[in-house]
């Protein structure tokens, strides 16, 4: 199934490294998308955000081949590294920054709690 996205808001923010959820930001500068899922299932959301080079964090299954595509594997010089990356590949055991801030389902919306990394104001 074909996965099209809409990017509707992409905003810098802060996440401050907190014992509450044991993630260390370091120095990388994150950002906080609202994305609408057009068409395709939510695990194709970050697929195509890895594929872009924009892994969504503690991603372990995509992280890894981040920027990574289909094209690469054309490239026989990209072989290694695409097996490095492939053996780094995991399912996530922590909360992944992905979480959806509403759904709508027959009539009913329900909203979302401020997610595990925070409001974004560090």
């Amino acid at each position: 199934i074909r996965c099209v996205l809409e990017v509707v808001k992409c905003e810098p923010i802060a996440i401050s490294k907190s014992n509450d959820h044991n993630y260390d930001p370091g120095d990388k500068q994150h950002y906080q998308n609202t994305i609408r899922l057009v068409t395709g299932r939510k695990h194709q959301v970050r697929a195509q955000l890895a594929s872009l080079g924009s892994p969504i964090i503690r991603d372990t299954l995509y992280e890894p081949i981040s920027g990574m595509t289909l094209e690469s594997l054309e490239d026989e010089s990209m072989e290694e590294l695409m097996d490095d990356a492939l053996s780094r590949v995991r399912v996530p055991k922590e909360a992944i920054g992905l979480q959806a801030h509403a759904i709508l389902f027959a009539g009913v919306k329900a909203k979302a709690r401020t997610p595990w990394w925070g409001d974004g104001k560090g």
